[in-house]
Parts: C-alpha cells; structure tokens; sequence
C-alpha cells in the first residue's frame, strides 16, 4: 500500500503515508486525486513517510514537474488563512526526494501553504497546532478514515477505498 490519504473530521486534518516502493505513477494518480478533490487541498496536511520508503524508481527531476502540477491545483482556491504541510520522513531512503520536495520550495506565495520538515511526531504536532492527545491520534492514524490508496502492481495502478 504505498500511498494512502487520510482524514481526521474532527481536527480538520489530512494524513498522507507514503510505504514501501513508491512509484512516480502512484505520485501523480496522487496529483490527479487531489486536482478533482480541491477540498482535500484546503486543509492542513502532514506527509508522513513510513520505515522502509523509498523512491528509487522515481527521477528526482520528476518531483519538479509534478510540482508544477500541484501549483496549478491551487491557484484558483481561495484560502481564508495559510495552509500548513508538514513533512515527517522516517525512512533513510527516502530522504533525498522529501529534501528535494519539502526543502527549497516557495509554496506560501503560489499555493498559499507553508511546508515543513519535521524530525518528529511531537514537532510536527506542535507546528500545526494540535494537542498532546491530538498528537499521539495523528502519530496512530486513530480517527482518520481512509479516503483513498494509490497502489501500482505491475505498471497497472489501481485506486480505490474501504
């Protein structure tokens, strides 16, 4: 299952893991998803990238076009207030792609958001101003409810819901 999009009602929150060989097939039926589901993008998110992660498949140069992509999904929403992206990435492997997506971006002025990196459940939690028992809910998934799994077997990508 390597990507799968959550959402907790109550702390008006998007989760997004990120497990095992992601592909850059998965990365844009993701694109996709979010580009038909503007309202997914209204919302803070954090961006969690499970043990064991990689991106191997995907070239890094491919992140600016997808990118790209995400810019345009945002440009005609009107936020009230910035969005907050967190970013938690708990796979060596993956580490390169999430510096190169997370860490020289301008996201606040062309997609209204501030994205960060973070080290840590709690500093992440912290940032997007969620309490100690919201937290530990984020760092469970406990109260988000799958939305969506993007999961390429074989070139064939397949989305779908619980």
């Amino acid at each position: 299952m390597p990507v799968v999009l959550r959402h907790n009602e109550t702390f008006e929150l998007n989760l997004a893991e990120y497990s095992g060989s992601v592909t850059l097939a998965e990365l844009e039926a993701v694109a996709s998803y979010l580009g038909q589901n503007p309202a997914f993008l209204k919302r803070d998110c954090l961006s969690l990238v499970l043990p064991n992660t990689n991106f191997d498949s995907v070239p890094i140069e491919a992140l600016d076009q997808l990118f790209g992509r995400y810019k345009t999904y945002y440009q005609p929403i009107n936020f009230q207030i910035i969005r907050r992206s967190a970013w938690l990435c708990l796979s060596p492997a993956a580490q390169a792609h999430v510096d190169h997506w997370s860490g020289k971006r301008d996201a606040r002025e062309t997609m209204s958001t501030m994205l960060r990196q973070f080290s840590s459940f709690e500093d992440a939690g912290e940032w997007l101003v969620l309490s100690e028992v919201e937290t530990k809910a984020l760092e469970t998934s406990a109260g988000f409810v799958e939305l969506i799994r993007f999961v390429d077997n074989a070139h064939a990508l397949r989305t779908g819901t619980r």
